[in-house]
C-alpha cells in the first residue's frame, strides 16, 4: 500500500483588459477585495492523481500590449516544453538594462512581461466566506510567496552542513501540512500573501463524504477511498498545461514583438542572441516589410543559452496511521485560528 503515497521526485519544489473578469469554477480564488479586504480559510494540497508529475505544474506565460494595435496579447512560453524561446531571451535582454538603463528596462516593462505561475490542487477544509466550497477539491494558482513556503517545508535550510527542521511533503496524504491562507490587499491590484503558513503539526488528510470525516490511513480499505475521492473530484488541468502555439499565434507573436521592442538596438540584440530560428527568421521578414533597417546576424560573444529548469522534489514519506477514523466531528478548531486574525 504504501507505493500509493509515492509521487514523482520531479513534481515539486524549485527549480493579466477592461473586460469583466472571467470566472473560472474549477479554480480556488481566495479573493480579498470581494470580503473587506481580508479572506481567511484552510485547505490542503493534495496529489494530482490523473498525472502524479504533474501534482505542481509550473508554467511561464508572457504579455505583450502592441502600442500600435492596442491590443494585448498573453502566450504560454516556450520554455516550458524545453524549446529554444525568444521570450525568454527578450526577458533576459530586458533585465539586463535594470541596472544601466533603467528608463529603457521601464519603458519595455510596461509593455512587456514574463511570468510564472505554479498550478496545484488542493482540498478545502474551511471556508467562512465560502462555506458552499468546504470538503471540495479545485485548482489553486499560486505564485513565489506560496511556492517559498513549500520550497522551505521541501527543502529546510542547513546550518553548518545540517538540516534546521524535519523535511516535510505539503501533498503527502499522510504527514502532509495543512495550510492556514491568510489574503490580505497590497494595492489595488496585488494581494498580500504573507500572513499565510503552514500548520504545526504533520497530519493525515482527513477529508468529508456527505457529512462524514475520513481520516486517510495506509491500509487497502483506505486507499481505494481516497483514491476514489481523488479521482472523482478533483478537475482535469489540462487547460491550465502549456499550450503549444499555432501558425498565428508565432505570426502575432512576432508583430508584438517588432511594434514592442522599439530601439533597433535592442531589437538587434535580442535576434543576435536568441536560439529561436523560426522566430527569428519570421521577425527579420516583418520588419523588412514594414522598411525598419534590417538587423545584422553577425554573431555575438556574451550570447544567452537557453536554460530550463528542473524542479528539485522532496521524496514522500511512508508512514502509516494508527486507525481509520469517520465521525460526524466539524472543522471548528480552525475557528480559533481565524478569531486571532
Amino acid at each position: 500500500m504504501t507505493d500509493f503515497f509515492d509521487l514523482p521526485e520531479e513534481s515539486f519544489s524549485k527549480q493579466r483588459t477592461g473586460s469583466t473578469k472571467k470566472v473560472d469554477p474549477n479554480v480556488y480564488d481566495p479573493d480579498p477585495n470581494a470580503y473587506n479586504g481580508s479572506y481567511k480559510s484552510v485547505f490542503r494540497f493534495v496529489p494530482y492523481m490523473f498525472d502524479k508529475s504533474k501534482t505542481k505544474y509550473t508554467k511561464y506565460t508572457a504579455k505583450f500590449w502592441n502600442p500600435l494595435t492596442k491590443e494585448s496579447l498573453i502566450v504560454d512560453c516556450p520554455s516550458n516544453v524545453d524549446k529554444p524561446s525568444i521570450i525568454w531571451t527578450l526577458d533576459s535582454v530586458i533585465r539586463s538594462l535594470k541596472k544601466e538603463e533603467p528608463e529603457l528596462h521601464k519603458e519595455m516593462s510596461d509593455l512587456f512581461s514574463r511570468w510564472s505561475t505554479n498550478h496545484s490542487a488542493v482540498y478545502i477544509k474551511k471556508d467562512p466566506q465560502r462555506p458552499d466550497l468546504e470538503g471540495t477539491i479545485k485548482i489553486f494558482k499560486f505564485r513565489n510567496q506560496i511556492d517559498m513556503l513549500i520550497d522551505q517545508l521541501v527543502n529546510p535550510e542547513e546550518l553548518d552542513g545540517l538540516s534546521t527542521s524535519k523535511k516535510v511533503n505539503p501533498y503527502h496524504l499522510l504527514e502532509g501540512k495543512d495550510l492556514l491562507c491568510v489574503v490580505g490587499k497590497k494595492t489595488k491590484e496585488f494581494r498580500d500573501w504573507s500572513k499565510c503558513k503552514f500548520m504545526d503539526e504533520v497530519t493525515p488528510l482527513v477529508f468529508k463524504i456527505d457529512d462524514t470525516l475520513v481520516q486517510v490511513k495506509n491500509d487497502e480499505k483506505s486507499v481505494k477511498l481516497v483514491s476514489e475521492f481523488l479521482t472523482n473530484n478533483t478537475p482535469k488541468m489540462d487547460e491550465y498545461f502549456h499550450q503549444e502555439w499555432t501558425e498565428d499565434t508565432y505570426d502575432r507573436v512576432a508583430a508584438a514583438i517588432v511594434a514592442t521592442v522599439q530601439h533597433k538596438e535592442i531589437l538587434e540584440m535580442v535576434l543576435q542572441k536568441s536560439k529561436d530560428t523560426r522566430m527569428n527568421d519570421l521577425i527579420r521578414s516583418k520588419m523588412t516589410t514594414r522598411g525598419t533597417v534590417k538587423v545584422s546576424t553577425a554573431p555575438v560573444n556574451d550570447e544567452l543559452e537557453f536554460k530550463s529548469t528542473t524542479p528539485k522534489a522532496e521524496p514522500t514519506t511512508k508512514t502509516s496511521v494508527n486507525e481509520l477514523v469517520s465521525s460526524d466531528d466539524s472543522d471548528d478548531e480552525y475557528d480559533s485560528l481565524f478569531k486571532d486574525l
